[in-house]
């Protein structure tokens, strides 16, 4: 039998029996088959859909030769050379020459075993009986092809539990007792091989503080473990790795290297390159956790589901909500801008992006290769991509506030405080003046009347101004002033009669039909007469959490002589106690809201708006900016879903909340305002304010009530001009009252803002006073309040499944059936991923850190493996694959995986625990038996030369000039760039990125880092897993020329001219320990001795020691040497 049949037949068999039953008549399956069908069923059918049917079957729509063998018909007819099978006739049977590549070859490229080829020459012997009487349909020819690969490729190596692995015995072994090291001498020695000597303490050091920090050691920490290791080496070894692994600089360091792993980027790349919102936010959040040595699981679950943890991880210390930043982890990478209503294929790159960083990253997998058809050789089907982009779509792709929850807390409940006493000031204040109204207006409409409070009333009502002669505002019915305009422009009682029935009339008419026609059209969602949103509506951020008001909350003036901005109507304020507070608010898709359209009375300004996104393409050019002080009606109507799209959702938010800000340049536009292309968007005042929420099937939207007129047209007719004064003095009074108690209504408040707009109520106060003094401590309070944190992450509140379309071939025209949320179905039946509400992303995370997932601590651990050894025992860590390579040493892999997982997935433990072998503290030294036998070191016996990544170069340089400032976090930092392009944002920063580590400087996929990647640093868009090592003359170009180089030669030069040498060997001799972290020998000496002499052109020691220029040449040159940028 042919060898993948044996571990195939039994599951494929039962499937093939059964469609034999359905294909064949009914008696055929009642009695017992012949012998030649036993074969077939047995032995020619499961070989024919495993190596046949891809080519050669309805599973395709290139049928190679023209030649079918899914069906007995289609065999016998044979292709372009005829008959395939002739029954009887072995000789004449096209398929046996090919089987046995005597013609053609099937399979191409590997020949079947002359066993299974024996089997066809049987069967077609005894008939070639086939039991197939209709070629199967599509999806049934696929299905069959697809089972039989899939039984076979489930069995690969890396998809198999981890073995339990006990530390081999080896004896004549004194050259260690840790178990690392058995696995792998005995290995060498089973090819004859012996380790290399260890390496010698100046060497050990520079190697190790490079492998944990990224950064040569001090000429300090060299000469104090070199004096410390003659003590005791082992000791003062130990002590030396337990210092490093403690640096704040090792978190920087592996924060970097699973930077490569996930794509990280400062940018979204394409046309514009526009910002990742919140990407060091993540970057940081990196390098705390490595440095805290958060467990491995632990990231796991943030970065996979860390908005939904039940539990999740709050750092009270620095801040921040960690499991919140961890989702960030999707948003890395390229991201098209624009969505798919108008260019079709946006999302469906979106979501392909995420799914090969998760399969790369944690499964060292390429499901991504699965987009268009299955997987040409790995256990990977087209449905199992297309289940994994329905995880990841379900839920909203967004920007999160990543502070500590109640973090302001504290400080927000002293603002309430402040601003309920300014409120109760100004309620004493303010209603004094009210009770004057009356009265001032009766003296405002007499001729001669000129004091200012008198001017003041006759610009609010529109009368002529006698003394500034200025012309009257045009009035509207609908305006507060226009009753008293009306009805103080007639001067006889009749009159004055006649003007207040049309002016009630009318008032009560359009108020009615207004009332009745809203009633009719449109269903209040909410008028907020009590706090929260409607049903399934989100909420983000404390400027929604603290921003509900009643009518009449006063909204504090942060500046000028103001007291107050106005009285803010009941609803939601985002900037209710300060415009630094963030909020959002996120109601579910447009399908699942009421009605056809949505409408809601918003307000904004500063880069608030709205975006409305489809299937998540967050940099949808669909994002409008607001410019308006006033509460205006915002329509969202529901669109059509197209090109494969299953959900439009919409979102109000404050620019710190809007995934997409700041967009493009040029599109950052509110109102005639246009952001700048420098601006990135940082610390932004920005607010919003949302008073009612309506839903409704007819274009339009509610019509003004006039309810703030209600009071004044209660009162009876006026009977002259100063009853009239009486009646509007009566009702601007009496709201204001009204306000005073608390029992202030939305058109109480209409009225109040608009006495204040008039400066008909007083608001400023003396200096000095009470109120003046709680306004002045209110600003002060508010402006120590810091702008919020924010980072692009994962909302699924509120939202349940959603199925995604599997495209046909990969065509996003083309889409097929949904498929609903899973995992691969390799792990069928060993996770609940299916079975979750929402997305399955907290069970898949907790079933990839479970003990029944074979690949998560495998893959984390030959990660581990390769940063601290150069490679990995898998040697292609993002592809555990067919494509890769298989592990040098399988049991050391999933003995260190076991134990890292027992070790409660610490990095840090482990890392302490490769370091501290015998293989790592090995010389570099190789043998000339090695050599010959392991060129590639495979096996271990000797420690590699390797040389720095760009970024730890770049930081020696700043080391070792004594520039590198070593501050951790912060926002990136530009870096150099000879040709900026403003309209990308892509602005010249300093010449030394201001001296920070290179893990700071912007990683814009339009234009990274230039020196960086002179070497090698890797492309931003895709997931590394190991970067690759050149050694080209561009690279020796830079050391030599690059401005950057040259400047730290400088500075270092400078630094050394401070220093206390009093001779130039002497100085040297601290160079080389700067630079390489030994001493010359007396040849080195001899030749920097020279060098610097002719530099100097003089052997006098005090004038070459004074040289800047002497200095700055050595210490470009030792900049240029290999030993400068290699560690052995």
């Amino acid at each position: 039998m042919f060898p993948a049949s044996r571990f195939i037949l039994p599951r494929v068999l039962p499937a093939c029996l059964t469609l034999l039953c359905l294909f064949t008549a009914g008696p055929l399956c009642a009695e017992k088959p012949s012998p030649g069908l036993e074969l077939f069923e047995n032995k020619i059918r499961p070989v024919l859909i495993e190596h046949c049917y891809e080519c050669h079957s309805a599973a395709t729509t290139d049928i190679k030769g023209g030649l079918r063998v899914d069906s007995r018909d289609a065999l016998r007819s044979g292709g372009e050379s005829g008959a395939a099978v002739v029954p009887h006739r072995a000789k004449e049977s096209l398929l046996l020459d090919a089987l046995k590549h005597e013609s053609f070859e099937m399979p191409p490229g590997k020949k079947l075993s002359d066993e299974v080829i024996a089997d066809f020459v049987k069967w077609v012997e005894l008939g070639a009986p086939d039991s197939r009487d209709k070629p199967p349909t599509l999806d049934e020819a696929a299905s069959l092809s697809w089972k039989a690969i899939f039984e076979k490729r489930r069995h690969w190596w890396s998809l198999q539990p981890l073995q339990k692995v006990t530390p081999p015995v080896v004896t004549d072994n004194d050259w260690s007792e840790r178990p690392v090291d058995h696995f792998l001498l005995q290995k060498l020695r089973q090819s004859g091989l012996e380790p290399a000597e260890a390496a010698s303490p100046r060497t050990l050091i520079r190697r190790l503080s490079f492998v944990l920090t990224g950064l040569p050691p001090s000429p300090a920490e060299v000469e104090r473990f070199v004096t410390e290791a003659k003590q005791n080496r082992q000791a003062a070894y130990e002590r030396l790795v337990d210092r490093l692994l403690a640096s704040p600089h090792f978190g920087e360091r592996f924060a970097r290297h699973w930077m490569d792993v996930v794509r990280y980027t400062d940018t979204y790349g394409y046309e514009w390159d526009n910002p990742a919102k919140g990407s060091w936010e993540y970057r940081d959040y990196l390098i705390r956790a490595f440095n805290q040595d958060v467990g491995f699981d632990q990231l796991v679950r943030e970065q996979i589901a860390g908005d939904l943890l039940p539990e999740p991880r709050i750092d009270h210390q620095s801040g921040f909500h960690e499991s919140l930043i961890g989702p960030m982890f999707y948003h890395m990478g390229e991201h098209r801008h624009g969505d798919s209503i108008n260019f079709n294929g946006i999302h469906q790159e979106m979501i392909n992006n995420k799914i090969d960083a998760f399969s790369k990253a944690f499964l060292a997998s390429t499901v991504a290769c699965a987009r268009c058809h299955d997987h040409k050789l790995d256990a990977i089907s087209q449905r199992d991509y297309y289940a994994l982009a329905a995880v990841f779509m379900t839920p909203r792709w967004t920007s999160r506030v990543i502070d500590a929850p109640g973090k302001h807390d504290a400080l927000i409940r002293q603002l309430q405080n402040l601003r309920g006493e300014i409120h109760q000031k100004l309620k004493q204040s303010w209603r004094a003046q009210a009770e004057q109204f009356r009265s001032e207006l009766t003296a405002a409409i007499a001729e001669s009347a000129d004091s200012p409070r008198s001017q003041l009333w006759r610009e609010a009502l529109g009368l002529k101004n006698a003394k500034k002669q200025k012309k009257a505002a045009e009035l509207k019915p609908d305006d507060i002033a226009w009753p008293a305009a009306q009805l103080l422009k007639v001067t006889t009682p009749a009159e004055i009669k006649t003007s207040w029935a049309q002016l009630q009339t009318a008032w009560r008419t359009a108020s009615e039909t207004h009332r009745r026609q809203n009633a009719e059209r449109f269903q209040v969602l909410t008028d907020f007469s009590e706090p929260g949103f409607p049903e399934g509506w989100q909420m983000e951020g404390d400027g929604i959490r603290y921003g509900y008001v009643t009518d009449g909350t006063p909204l504090i003036a942060l500046e000028g002589e103001q007291l107050i901005q106005q009285l803010l109507p009941r609803g939601y304020h985002t900037h209710a106690l300060s415009s630094k507070l963030p909020g959002a608010i996120r109601p579910p898709s447009e399908r699942d809201l009421p009605g056809k359209i949505v409408s809601l009375k918003l307000a904004g300004g500063e880069w608030s708006g709205f975006l409305r996104v489809p299937d998540n393409a967050f940099q949808t050019e669909n994002v409008i900016f607001f410019d308006r002080s006033e509460p205006a009606w915002q329509t969202f109507a529901d669109r059509p879903l197209v090109n494969g799209i299953q959900r439009i959702m919409f979102e109000i938010a404050t620019s710190d909340l809007n995934p997409d800000f700041p967009p493009r340049t040029g599109k950052t536009r509110a109102g005639g305002k246009l952001l700048p292309p420098e601006d990135f968007g940082f610390d932004k005042r920005s607010w919003f304010s949302v008073t009612e929420i309506v839903s409704h099937d007819q274009t339009g939207t509610p019509a003004d009530e006039l309810e703030r007129f209600a009071s004044l047209y209660e009162q009876p007719a006026p009977k002259n001009s100063t009853a009239v004064c009486q009646h509007i003095g009566n009702w601007l009074t009496e709201s204001v009252d009204r306000w005073s108690r608390d029992q202030a209504s939305s058109a109480d408040v209409e009225l109040i803002n608009w006495l204040l707009e008039k400066q008909l109520l007083n608001n400023n106060s003396a200096a000095g006073s009470r109120l003046k003094k709680l306004v002045s401590e209110y600003r002060q309070l508010e402006e120590k309040l810091p702008f919020a944190h924010t980072a692009n992450s994962m909302d699924e509140r509120g939202l349940t499944e959603v199925s995604y379309p599997l495209n046909i071939r990969g065509n996003v025209d083309d889409p097929g059936k949904l498929i609903s949320p899973d995992f691969l179905d390799v792990f069928a039946g060993r996770h609940q991923v299916p079975q979750s509400p929402g997305s399955g992303r907290l069970e898949l995370a907790e079933y990839l850190v479970s003990p029944q997932h074979p690949l998560t601590a495998r893959v984390y651990v030959n990660r581990v493996w390769q940063w601290v050894f150069g490679e990995g025992l898998v040697r292609t860590p993002n592809d555990f694959g067919h494509l890769g390579e298989q592990p040098t040493h399988p049991e050391l892999l999933d003995y260190l995986a076991q134990e890292f997982t027992k070790g409660g997935w610490s990095t840090k433990r482990l890392i302490r625990r490769l370091v501290l072998t015998e293989a790592f503290q090995q010389s570099g030294i190789v043998s000339d038996q090695a050599r010959n036998i392991d060129a590639d070191n495979r096996l271990w016996h000797h420690y590699p030369t390797r040389r720095l990544e760009a970024e730890a170069i770049r930081d020696a340089l700043l080391a070792v000039s004594g520039r590198l400032d070593r501050r951790l976090y912060g926002r990136p930092i530009a870096a150099p760039r000879p040709k900026p392009d403003p309209s990308k944002r892509l602005f010249n920063g300093p010449l030394d990125g201001a001296g920070r580590r290179s893990i700071y400087l912007q990683m814009s996929i339009m234009d990274p880092p230039r020196f960086l990647v002179g070497f090698n640093l890797p492309d931003l868009k895709l997931p590394t897993g190991k970067r690759d090592v050149t050694n080209v003359p561009n690279q020796a170009l830079i050391l030599m020329n690059d401005p950057f180089v040259m400047s730290q030669a400088e500075e270092w030069a400078k630094r050394l001219l401070a220093d206390s040498s009093d001779t130039v060997e002497q100085r040297l001799q601290q160079m080389f320990l700067a630079a390489y972290g030994r001493s010359p020998d007396a040849g080195e000496i001899e030749r920097w001795m020279a060098l610097i002499r002719d530099l100097g052109n003089t052997r006098e020691q005090t004038v070459l020691l004074d040289n800047p220029e002497v200095w700055q040449h050595v210490a470009h040159a030792m900049f240029n040497t290999k030993e400068f940028i290699y560690y052995r």
